[in-house]
């Protein structure tokens, strides 16, 4: 049945219902077929008989019977009117006639549960914030640490992600002279590093700085003159403006202020001639090269 229509005709839910008695009557085979409506009125009834033996035969006509009965285009090999999604859906169940007992219901396969949305998902990896190299460079020019305006450079890497990132970097400050009253001059430099946690939002970072180092001293065109190193530190800030080049290069705009904690002074014949101020000025520009 199935093979002739191209599909199940037979559903629990169907409006109509088929009923087939076969009957042998002295050595013939008689088939009765009758077709009922959703009320169990026949709507319609087929006859068909077969000499005792030929069996095969009679179902097979029955079978032919039975599908002419319940779609004439199919069952003669009509090709199939296309309908609308609505007009192919099952028909609803019939209202079962009095007395008859309860119709199977079917029972769906479970549902697997989708994930709330509330719930972890692993991120892609290509959505992920990962630490990145860089590589920076600038020159700077720096009021305080020396008797005179100094220039110098800073040479330094750091790692971070898009919010934060930590460096660190070697300073070398320029010796810078001072003319002295009657008496020659004073040469003062720095070399050391820093260390500098960053908070970044954007193209702008607060940072924090810390610098030690050793400050050298020395008196020149001065009789007796020495010259002296000495340890120096400074805990301070930093605002950095870093505008984009291209995708690696960015630009570095620095200012810096620091709190020296290990004072120096200078002195010649027993007299001060400078000494570090409460605080110091940096600033500086530069590029950063970002590595992917």
């Amino acid at each position: 049945m199935s093979k002739r229509l191209g599909y199940d005709p037979f559903f629990h839910a169907a409006r109509q219902t088929i009923s087939v008695v076969i009957d042998d009557e002295g050595g013939d085979l008689r088939a009765q077929m009758r077709l009922m409506d959703q009320n169990g009125i026949i709507v319609g009834s087929r006859e068909l008989r077969e000499r005792s033996g030929h069996c095969d035969e009679l179902v097979a006509s029955l079978a032919l019977a039975i599908s002419i009965a319940l779609d004439p285009s199919a069952a003669l090999g009509e090709e199939p009117e296309v309908v609308s999604a609505a007009e192919s859906a099952p028909p609803e169940p019939a209202e079962k006639p009095p007395g008859s007992g309860p119709e199977p219901v079917a029972q769906e396969p479970p549902q697997t549960p989708e994930p709330a949305s509330g719930e972890t998902r692993e991120t892609a990896p290509e959505n992920r914030d990962p630490l990145r190299p860089a590589l920076r460079a600038t020159l700077f020019g720096d009021v305080g640490t020396a008797p005179g305006l100094a220039f110098g450079y800073r040479l330094g890497f750091d790692l971070g992600r898009s919010s934060y990132r930590i460096g660190a970097e070697f300073v070398h400050q320029l010796p810078t002279s001072k003319d002295l009253p009657e008496v020659g001059h004073a040469r003062v430099s720095l070399l050391g590093g820093t260390v500098a946690p960053c908070f970044v939002r954007n193209i702008l970072a607060g940072c924090a700085v810390v610098t030690l180092g050793a400050l050298q001293t020395h008196g020149e065109d001065i009789q007796y003159a020495t010259g002296r190193t000495v340890f120096y530190a400074a805990l301070g800030g930093r605002i950095e403006l870093a505008p984009i080049l291209s995708r690696t290069v960015r630009l570095i705009a620095q200012v810096d202020a620091s709190k020296p904690i290990t004072p120096v002074s200078l002195h010649v014949n027993n007299s001060e001639v400078w000494h570090t101020p409460f605080l110091t000025a940096a600033v500086g520009v530069g590029v950063r090269l970002r590595f992917h």
